[in-house]
């Protein structure tokens, strides 16, 4: 025992010595600001599934609450925006089709109807008519409601705001209905089964 604890000794006052040293220059080393290694994270692989162009998307095969067969809903669509420029409101319903054409695990069949009024009510307009409203070019919205139209999105325009704002009926694009008014529109769809989605942004 005698032998074990001389040949310890040693070790241990070496020791003694060097912890104090240790402890602070730890502190100093912990302070430093070391590089820490970069992680790349890849782009997201954005898809047009069914609306070119508008509305892109990112698949999402493996998410909760994949988009379901035979869902249907309305879409109340008032704000409006630069009348030279793509309602952001009109390309949001290009994202919504987009979604349930390829987001999720499948597509999955749909029934969508969106209702202007407001200050959207008047993005439907024929060429000609919009031109003579705004002094535009074109009208940037027609492209994208005609794809929404032949992707089986029923378009209606509000009656009464359209005459409200001084256009008629007959100056809207053959793509979209005139409907009596935004609210029995809204309230039809509903009875009809169609989930009712505002348009807040």
């Amino acid at each position: 025992m005698d032998l074990l604890m001389k040949c310890r000794a040693p070790l241990l006052f070496a020791l003694w010595l060097a912890v104090p040293g240790l402890v602070p220059r730890g502190f100093v080393e912990a302070r430093k600001n070391h590089a820490v290694p970069e992680q790349t994270q890849a782009a997201p692989q954005f898809i047009y599934p069914t609306i070119k162009d508008y509305g892109k998307v990112v698949r999402l095969a493996g998410a909760a609450q994949q988009p379901r067969e035979g869902s249907k809903f309305c879409v109340d669509i008032t704000r409006g925006g630069p009348p030279g420029e793509l309602n952001p409101a009109i390309e949001k319903i290009a994202r919504y089709v987009n979604i349930y054409g390829g987001a999720g695990k499948s597509p999955a069949k749909f029934q969508m109807a969106i209702v202007l009024h407001g200050d959207a009510t008047l993005a439907a307009l024929n060429t000609d008519a919009y031109v003579q409203i705004f002094h535009t070019r074109d009208n940037p919205h027609l492209d994208c409601l005609r794809k929404l139209r032949e992707a089986g999105v029923e378009i209606y325009i509000c009656g009464q705001s359209l005459i409200g704002k001084g256009a008629e009926p007959d100056q809207v694009a053959k793509l979209a209905d005139v409907a009596v008014s935004a609210l029995t529109t809204l309230v039809n769809l509903q009875a009809d089964g169609f989930a009712y989605l505002p348009m807040l942004k």
